[in-house]
C-alpha cells in the first residue's frame, strides 16, 4: 500500500474516512481525559445541587412579600401584647381593669424587677392578693390566662376568709421588654 492507492481510497469513500478519523480522534481524547472523569463528575453533582436549590428558593419566593406582609402584622401584634417593664403605671392598669371586669377586690399587687437579659424578651413577675367569692376568683384567673398579656403562673393559693369569701394570692410573669 502507497500513498496514492490510500488517497484514491480516501476519494472512493470520504465519508466513511473522515467518521473514522473522527471515532479515532474521540478515542484518543477520551483516553487522555479519563483521568478527570470523576472530577467533572463531582463538579457536575456540585453544580445540579446548587441549581436545584435555586430553582426551589425562586418556586418559594414567589409569596414572599405577602409572607413578609403577614410576618410584620403579627410581630406587631405580639409586640402590643408584650408589658413594658418600666411603665409601672400602664401595667398596674391591666389588673385594675381586671378588677373591675370580675368585681373581686385587689388586696396586694407588686410588681417585681423583671427577670431576662437586657434587650430581649424579660418576664414581669407580680404577686397579686386577689379576694372574692371562688366564681369570681376563677373568672379573674380565666381573664389573666387569656387576657391581653402572655401570662405564666408560678403559684396560686386560695384561702377562705369567711363564709363564701375568699382570698387568692398569686405570684405571675408578664411577658414583656425591658
Amino acid at each position: 500500500m502507497n500513498a496514492a492507492s490510500i488517497i484514491a481510497i480516501v476519494k472512493k469513500q470520504p465519508v466513511g474516512f473522515i467518521c473514522g478519523a473522527l471515532s479515532l480522534v474521540c478515542a484518543v481524547l477520551l483516553y487522555l481525559r479519563s483521568d478527570k472523569i470523576e472530577e467533572y463528575q463531582a463538579e457536575y453533582d456540585t453544580k445540579s445541587a446548587e441549581a436545584a436549590k435555586i430553582l426551589t428558593n425562586v418556586r418559594n419566593a414567589k409569596d414572599l412579600p405577602e409572607q413578609v406582609a403577614e410576618i410584620q402584622v403579627l410581630a406587631k401584634e405580639l409586640d402590643s401584647r408584650l408589658v413594658r417593664a418600666g411603665q409601672l403605671a400602664i401595667n398596674l392598669q391591666y389588673f385594675y381593669k381586671l378588677e373591675a371586669e370580675n368585681e373581686v377586690k385587689l388586696v396586694d399587687i407588686r410588681q417585681n424587677n423583671p427577670s431576662g437579659p437586657k434587650g430581649s424578651f424579660v418576664y414581669v413577675p407580680y404577686n397579686l392578693g386577689v379576694q372574692g367569692n371562688f366564681k369570681q376568683l376563677m373568672a379573674f384567673l380565666a381573664h389573666l390566662e387569656n387576657g391581653r398579656h402572655f401570662c405564666r403562673f408560678s403559684s396560686a393559693t386560695f384561702t377562705k376568709t369567711g363564709g363564701e369569701a375568699m382570698t387568692l394570692t398569686l405570684v405571675i410573669e408578664l411577658l414583656g421588654t425591658s
